[in-house]
């Protein structure tokens, strides 16, 4: 009998511990958060003195009932960085009114481009309202 009261007791204590979670915070306004779904991507190939393009993903947090342009800009990466002369990407990305995903286009231009593979960093600009997500690490080689 009494290893029944004592389990009792700790069965109390549990029910009691855990109901005292509270949700407060769910409702509560957060920044759009807007990044990369596509954290690689490699434009091989390029031809002589040409250029090649191809398309990453983005997402953002929440979904508006009207179209959304946010800003595309490029952050320094640590390692084999290629000249700016050799690419080009859209500058805005707009989320169509209800939708989460978008696409944009990046080019690789063989200006200077050689065998090694050398690399550029797309990432979503910051502002008041809307936080960076996810970058894109763009490789180009010839």
């Amino acid at each position: 009998m009494k290893k029944v009261n004592i389990l009792l007791v700790i069965l109390t204590i549990a029910l009691v511990a855990v109901s005292c979670e509270t949700y407060d915070d769910y409702n509560t306004d957060r920044k759009t958060v807007v990044g990369f779904i596509t954290p690689t991507k490699n434009l091989n190939n390029i031809p002589e003195g040409g250029s090649k393009t191809d398309s990453v993903s983005l997402f953002v947090s929440d979904i508006s009932s009207s179209a959304r342009t946010f800003t595309v800009i490029t952050i320094p990466v640590d390692t084999l960085p290629t000249a700016p002369e050799n690419y080009t990407f859209e500058s805005t990305v707009t989320f169509p009114a209800n939708t989460r995903e978008a696409k944009i286009g990046v080019t690789a231009i063989d200006n200077s481009i050689d065998d090694t593979r050398r690399f550029f960093r797309l990432a979503i600009q910051g502002e008041a309202n809307v936080v960076s997500g996810g970058r894109s690490l763009v490789g180009v080689k010839n």
